[in-house]
């Protein structure tokens, strides 16, 4: 994903520090190799920049030791909060996650209370990765009422890397193995475009925000899907019709200015979907683990 940041804020006139663990494969861009549950190396990488955009983290449970997973995500999403605004960094954005609701992951699977998804919608993750990043958010709110700061904690579902989405063929045949992801997604693309949107907003204090593509990976009717295989969610909007996603992005649209424009749809078409089989595992459109840190500053040239 910092790949494309990287490449997002470039495009748009941006001056980037990429800070990771270890060394890009490709140098585009000056880049530092920082560990962010150090806070000493945030505070000489943030001197004398406008933002941060903070991804570094462990993507998914199971990547390491629970204990692990939670310590680092959260320590570094401290670290990289108390030192932008100690250094009067104004414009903050840190990547979320869906799994902040806690369905994904969840050891013992519970319904959402409506759909689609939205802001409001409650979460009780059960896993520490999903944990850490409701932790993180309260964290920002902490920062937030303390400091004149634009904080922008974005909630994604699982990214999709492959820009020929070739793997979507497959992966309609399974339903049931994504219901609690929810058939939700969005094209790193977007993702990217979503982080500079966020740099750029003018509100002030800290928002939750929800960015996915506005149609589900499944070339499926939603409602139809809901039916079989959430039966147990009695609240869904009314009028909402094909493969509508459960994860509504109208707040990012308002606020921010989002629209996704990457989806399956566009580079397959409609696709009859030809079979399904009755694995039941958490939706795999995550993130792939790196195990590293990472973070983009960036201040736009003149």
């Amino acid at each position: 994903m910092g790949r494309h940041v990287i490449r997002e804020l470039l495009e748009h006139d941006y001056d980037v520090l990429s800070l990771d663990k270890v060394a890009p494969q490709s140098k585009v861009c000056p880049s530092w190799i920082a560990d962010l549950t150090r806070a000493s190396d945030i505070y000489q990488a943030l001197k004398g920049c406008d933002g941060i955009v903070h991804l570094g983290a462990y993507q998914a449970p199971n990547l390491a030791p629970d204990t692990e997973i939670f310590a680092n995500n959260v320590t570094a999403t401290y670290n990289v909060l108390k030192a932008a605004t100690d250094l009067g960094v104004k414009k903050i954005v840190i990547s979320s996650s869906i799994a902040a609701f806690g369905f994904i992951y969840a050891y013992r699977p519970w319904p959402p209370d409506y759909l689609p998804l939205d802001e409001d919608h409650p979460g009780k993750p059960q896993d520490p990765y999903g944990l850490s990043k409701v932790v993180g958010e309260r964290i920002a709110d902490s920062f937030a009422a303390t400091h004149q700061v634009t904080i922008s904690s974005l909630r994604f579902p699982g990214i999709n890397f492959d820009i020929t989405y070739t793997d979507f063929r497959e992966r309609h045949r399974d339903p049931e193995a994504r219901r609690w992801g929810l058939w939700s997604y969005i094209d790193a693309r977007d993702t990217a475009s979503a982080c500079r949107l966020a740099l750029e907003a003018t509100f002030q204090g800290h928002e939750v925000f929800l960015a996915a593509a506005p149609t589900s990976a499944m070339n499926l009717d939603t409602n139809e899907l809901i039916r079989k295989y959430l039966p147990e969610v009695k609240k869904v909007k009314e009028g909402r019709k094909g493969n509508w996603s459960c994860v509504d992005s109208a707040k990012a649209e308002k606020m921010l200015g989002f629209r996704a424009r990457h989806t399956w749809e566009k580079h397959l078409g409609k696709q009859t979907c030809s079979g399904r089989s009755s694995s039941d595992a958490p939706s795999p459109l995550s993130s792939p683990p790196t195990g590293g840190e990472g973070g983009v500053r960036g201040k736009r040239s003149e």
